[in-house]
């Protein structure tokens, strides 16, 4: 990296943001530029590895439109080794991580992008080599290193651990094929290795910038004794990208409160903004902030765009919420806010909370009072 020098009124907008970013007040806007400059100060170091992934994450995160925080993670991080944007090849990259885990024992942060796979001696996924047998001559013969071994070497040296993106943290879409991969979790493969290491993953497929970034700044201030352990849900997630469930901050459930649905992609109007339950939106059981943050600088989120939720920063995609576009079976919204014009349906006996009055009546057989002569519309 080039060095950059930065103003002081420039750094305290870059602390502004993060604050922002990781949902803190402006008051403390000067204790995390503090907390900011002793990261830069000791150039935390990253090594950043890829199992079974599609780099996804790693073009999410690059394709940020958020240059403040980007660009002070960039410029005041020290990451060692990042497969796609490094400058370092073949040997020359291999030698960053192995000097990063001799120097920096305890000290650098391992992220992981996408499942490690396990089967055929982990070989679905290389990169580097490792010694080998020997040929004919005796001559020691090298040969592609799997990530696992990867994974067993660079673990026990790490501060913390952190899986980006749904693949790595919950196996994602390789993990629907993994009886033939092997493919599995990261936090797996690391409790194995060594079950108290600090674990935090990462969801969504691809994780949102702001998750990613966020939760690598909130560990990295963990880790330099700057703040607290951070507040992880039951599936080791940031609560403050993933506490709140898509459903209750969607822009369209109004429509799904309503009953209002659409069944027919050739029916479909946007300024209708029709709930896209039937068509397969995992919003109901997804908890991300997409609604409220949106994606590309706020720009928008796939239920905006007109496309259901796939659930992507759930534990439980692909392979259970599968297929995408079909609607969801048998499921639960007990917790959820009901509507109030079908409370009294809900008291007589529905056992889903909060869902629509046609939606029910598919599921109950039953159907609240008409609305209008000549029945439902």
């Amino acid at each position: 990296m080039t060095g950059k020098t930065v103003s002081r009124r420039q750094f305290l907008k870059h602390a502004g943001a993060t604050a922002a970013l990781l949902g803190l007040s402006e008051a403390m806007i000067p204790q995390l530029a503090r907390a900011l400059q002793q990261l830069a100060e000791g150039k935390p170091p990253v090594i950043w590895i890829q199992g079974l992934n599609c780099t996804g994450c790693s073009v999410s995160f690059l394709n940020s439109n958020f240059p403040m925080v980007a660009e002070l993670v960039l410029d005041k991080l020290s990451v060692r080794y990042q497969p796609n944007v490094m400058a370092a090849s073949g040997y020359k990259a291999m030698e960053a991580i192995e000097a990063t885990v001799k120097e920096n024992k305890g000290q650098y942060v391992l992220v992981v992008e996408g499942p490690i796979p396990t089967e055929e001696n982990g070989e679905y996924c290389t990169f580097g080599l490792e010694s080998g047998t020997k040929d004919l001559m005796g001559n020691q013969v090298p040969k592609d290193k799997p990530v696992e071994t990867w994974m067993n070497e660079l673990v026990p040296g790490a501060a913390a651990v952190i899986a980006n993106g749904n693949c790595a943290s919950f196996g994602g879409i390789p993990a629907a094929n993994a009886s033939v991969t092997g493919a599995t979790p990261v936090e797996d493969i690391v409790a194995k290795i060594d079950s108290k290491k600090p674990m935090i993953n990462v969801g969504g497929c691809p994780s949102h910038p702001d998750w990613f970034v966020g939760t690598v700044l909130d560990a990295l201030m963990w880790i330099k004794g700057q703040k607290g352990p951070p507040d992880l849900d039951k599936y080791k997630r940031e609560k403050l990208f993933f506490g709140k469930l898509i459903h209750e901050n969607c822009e369209r459930r109004g429509s799904f409160d309503s009953g209002l649905f659409l069944e027919n992609w050739n029916d479909s109007n946007p300024d209708f903004k029709l709930c896209l339950f039937k068509m397969g939106c995992k919003g109901p059981v997804t908890y991300a902030d997409c609604p409220t943050r949106r994606w590309n600088s706020g720009v928008n989120w796939c239920v905006g765009a007109n496309a259901p939720c796939h659930g992507c920063a759930e534990p439980t995609f692909y392979k259970d919420l599968a297929p995408l576009y079909e609607e969801l079976p048998n499921v639960n919204f007990v917790g959820l806010t009901p509507a109030t014009d079908i409370v009294g349906w809900v008291a007589a006996g529905a056992t889903a909370v909060g869902v629509g009055a046609h939606y029910l009546y598919k599921q109950l057989g039953k159907k609240p009072a008409e609305e209008s002569e000549g029945g439902e519309k």
